[in-house]
């Protein structure tokens, strides 16, 4: 399995943690392959608010994309198991 994380899964794994707890919720959802606005409705949120933790998550983890953020969340829990971070 090709290194998503560049050879800095710590790292990343740190600036996941910083995240608050609802941003770790959105980030969550987002590596589930959900919709801001399906996001936004179980969170009891405007659709607007959920793209502005989006925006603070991909500005705050380095990441370019809701992708690249969803793909290494999602590698990172697998290889780590620990669903705690999700909120």
């Amino acid at each position: 399995m090709p290194d998503v994380f560049g050879g800095d899964a710590s790292g990343f794994a740190a600036r996941v943690a910083r995240l608050s707890r609802m941003q770790r919720f959105v980030l969550a959802q987002v590596a589930c392959g959900r919709l801001n606005k399906q996001i936004a409705f179980d969170a009891g949120l405007a659709e607007a608010t959920v793209k502005s933790h989006v925006t603070e998550i991909l500005r705050r983890l380095g990441t370019r994309s809701r992708t690249e953020a969803a793909v290494k969340y999602a590698v990172l829990m697998d290889r780590f198991g620990d669903r705690s971070a999700v909120g």
